[in-house]
């Protein structure tokens, strides 16, 4: 159940929908790509350190940059935007491009990674006793019981697709 895993505030999704044409969950698939790349962005604050993930997007036809952070196996997207094609001729030199460093790719592999999935809300009634266990079991792990809910109708679905 504790598999790596996406993240995200809503609001900053819609606005950078708006703003750059790219969702957070289209944004993800940057971090599947095998040949990702990491950068550290060094003019953020020490608070807090955050990255860059360059990858292509799930149809391959663009590159991802997408801005996060990473702590206890989730990763927080910031931002994202997608570079289609080159609008002009790139131009090289010798002046630095940015206050970041390219660093070692610190996160778990493509395969181990667990997309946040598009949900939609519900209402459903649950037993008294249900929900106090799934309290009980959020309480233990630190985390919501709404999610440890979600998680485990997740895999049930997963279990009867492959049947």
């Amino acid at each position: 159940m504790n598999k790596p895993s996406f993240e995200w505030d809503e609001a900053k999704n819609l606005a950078n929908k708006r703003k750059h044409g790219i969702s957070f969950h289209e944004a993800q698939h940057a971090f599947l790509d095998k040949k990702r790349v990491i950068a550290e962005d060094l003019n953020h604050s020490s608070r807090e350190s955050h990255y860059y993930c360059f990858g292509l997007n799930e149809a391959g036809s663009g590159v991802l940059t997408v801005r996060f952070t990473y702590q206890s196996g989730q990763i927080r997207i910031i931002g994202a935007k997608v570079k289609k094609y080159m609008s002009k001729q790139i131009q090289y030199s010798d002046e630095p491009i940015g206050d970041y460093k390219i660093v070692a790719d610190f996160l778990p592999s493509p395969e181990e990674l667990s997309l946040k999935n598009d949900s939609t809300k519900v209402t459903i009634s649950l037993s008294s006793e249900s929900v106090a266990y799934f309290k009980s079991v959020a309480k233990k792990h630190h985390m919501q019981y709404q999610k440890i809910i979600r998680q485990l109708l997740d895999e049930y679905v997963d279990h009867q697709k492959r049947r």
